[in-house]
């Protein structure tokens, strides 16, 4: 637009009613998230990107598509391919919300606020949240150097969702398991953290604690040098063993053993559950993405934005393993 026509179209406002005014407001917010996602869906690309075809680093701009999206073409395939091609942002609607949607996932929105907040249908809400949760192999840390406390938190386990097939009879909302205690209506989650980090590290074990498990979950991610510490479970100390390392246990009824202690894996237990409160229940085939979303956001200290998700959804490939489908039961 001119800059003539620009200062027309400015001191024209003046005139326009309230009501008019508020139409104004939604409309250019609405346009201006979505020119926020596109230039940060071209700096991705053309600053990190690569050919989705052959992969390839060498392409051009080439045009653009009819929503407006910025299309390019690379220079070895000759194939063309825009930022979001292949990513789990492929062939999404209302790309305009993704900020605002990334932000309720900050904060934890159930589905139904998410879509009454952003007036978009639930279902519609739902597979958007599992195109952006980061799978349970992301973000997990490469090693635990030092003093690596690990302990296991347990999830009540819940066939959320299913219509066919169940393998017992329905519970009822709120109903206490069946027995007190650790059990097969208990799924165990492994967690591990290094002493002064917030990373963190977690597995759905298969099934009750064992050194077996435990021990092909910890074992590429220990070192020689490393100071397992644990509680007293016996599962522990067999696993220490079976990979060498040295493992202190603390005693039961006691916090600490000499400057040993797993208070900050009971920390991140106790954010965890804090954070899953408010879901009332998460399936346990989801389990692990669900894992996977906290520790996106916990390891950083809650200080990432919804651009830092974004960025992380379209760094990945799309995979689409029994994804959920529009009749699953929400939140």
């Amino acid at each position: 637009m001119r800059r003539r026509d620009f200062q027309r179209l400015v001191e024209s406002l003046e005139s326009l009613s309230p009501h008019q005014l508020r139409q104004l407001d939604e409309t250019v917010s609405k346009l201006a998230q979505q020119t926020a996602v596109r230039e940060l869906v071209t700096a991705h690309v053309e600053r990190e990107g690569q050919c989705p075809h052959c992969q390839g680093n060498a392409f051009q701009r080439w045009g653009t598509t009819a929503s407006g999206e910025q299309r390019y073409r690379c220079k070895k395939c000759f194939k063309s391919f825009t930022g979001l091609t292949g990513s789990p942002l492929n062939g999404l609607w209302h790309k305009s919300l993704l900020l605002e949607y990334a932000q309720c996932m900050k904060v934890g929105l159930s589905v139904r606020e998410t879509a009454e907040q952003l007036g978009l249908h639930r279902n519609v809400v739902f597979r958007w949240r599992h195109r952006l949760m980061p799978p349970n192999s992301a973000h997990q840390p490469e090693a635990l150097e030092g003093v690596a406390e690990v302990d296991e938190a347990f999830f009540r386990e819940s066939f959320k969702g299913l219509k066919k097939g169940m393998p017992r009879t329905a519970h009822k909302r709120a109903m206490p398991a069946g027995k007190r205690g650790i059990s097969k209506e208990q799924i165990p989650v492994l967690t591990a953290v290094s002493r002064g980090s917030r990373t963190s590290f977690m597995s759905v074990l298969p099934g009750v604690p064992s050194a077996s498990s435990i021990t092909s979950s910890l074992g590429p991610l220990l070192s020689k040098d490393t100071v397992l510490v644990s509680d007293s479970a016996s599962s522990y100390k067999t696993a220490a063993k079976n990979l060498g390392i040295v493992i202190r246990q603390i005693p039961r009824g006691t916090h600490k053993l000499g400057p040993y202690h797993i208070q900050n894996v009971n920390a991140l237990h106790s954010r965890m559950k804090s954070w899953f409160k408010p879901f009332k229940g998460v399936a346990t085939k989801y389990l692990p993405v669900y894992l996977a979303w906290f520790r996106f956001y916990d390891e950083s200290g809650w200080s990432r934005v919804p651009e830092d998700l974004i960025k992380d959804v379209i760094s990945r490939p799309r995979v689409r393993p029994n994804g959920p489908s529009e009749t699953s039961t929400l939140e």
